[in-house]
């Protein structure tokens, strides 16, 4: 009797339990496809940068980094795209030509760059992004009291044409 018991009470638990794990994966939502990027043509794109200060090296930096005699860094996603590890003049325009790693759809470039050592006032970064005469992006990153320099810009590309055709 009490074998029946226990095979009973097995039969109802491990029973309920696998009905319970079939039906909630028969209503699981079906996997999305990851979505398809398009890159936009490298070379159509200028990317302006403009310090308010002399760019110097991190001296905080670690040693070990491969980054850290840069005084201006660069990125498009994952990608580093410049890094230069001369001092730049303040208020000299960078242009850097083509810009690669940029997709139609949602971008971000990143911009780290390293004022110099003991200064206390507030320095600005100019970054614009070009195509042709046109501005595509133009953002404006802050360092107060002589902190690093260093932000993201958000920008959205379209194909050309597109988003101009309105239906009526």
């Amino acid at each position: 009797m009490r074998f029946l018991l226990v095979a009973t009470i097995w039969l109802v638990l491990i029973g309920g339990l696998s009905l319970y794990s079939y039906q909630r994966d028969r209503h699981k939502p079906p996997v999305a496809a990851a979505e398809k990027l398009t890159e936009a043509p490298a070379k159509a794109y200028t990317l302006e940068l403009t310090p308010s200060f002399a760019t110097a090296a991190d001296p905080f930096a670690l040693k070990g980094d491969a980054g850290a005699k840069a005084t201006l860094l660069v990125r498009v996603a994952d990608r580093e795209i410049y890094q230069s590890e001369r001092p730049l003049p303040a208020g000299v325009a960078k242009s850097l030509t083509p810009v690669p790693g940029l997709v139609l759809g949602h971008n971000e470039i990143y911009v780290r760059a390293v004022p110099p050592q003991g200064e206390t006032r507030d320095h600005a970064l100019r970054v614009r992004l070009l195509q042709g005469g046109r501005v595509i992006a133009d953002q404006t990153l802050w360092g107060e009291k002589g902190a690093l320099v260093a932000g993201s810009v958000p920008f959205e590309l379209t194909a050309a044409g597109e988003g101009s055709h309105e239906q009526r």
